[in-house]
């Protein structure tokens, strides 16, 4: 896929899930971006599980991240146990630093 949004010039997001290996997961997955030159705007990590505010910050330390990846990082999408809540889901949007993608 990645080859594919580089030869297109797609605006990309990526997408890591929040859990151990994290940061290898999101390293690896910038330079592969930047190897097939993909037009990455940004970092959203999201969360398979409920998780503490503290185990958050142990899997994804965002300062270390971004300073490993030099790439926005544009949020944390937090474990929601209902999908189909659109006020939740609309809360949980307007958290993200979308505007970086405009």
């Amino acid at each position: 896929m990645a080859d594919l949004a580089g030869e297109w010039r797609l605006p990309t997001v990526l997408v890591v899930p929040v859990k151990l290996g994290a940061i290898a997961q999101t390293v690896a997955n910038v330079a592969l971006a930047r190897q097939c030159k993909v037009n990455l705007k940004g970092i959203i990590f999201s969360c398979p599980n409920a998780l503490s505010d503290e185990e958050i910050a142990d899997f994804i330390p965002i300062s270390l991240i971004q300073s490993l990846t030099q790439v926005p990082i544009l949020g944390i999408i937090p474990y929601l146990e209902n999908i189909n809540d659109m006020s939740k889901l609309a809360h949980v949007a307007s958290n993200l630093e979308l505007e970086i993608l405009f």
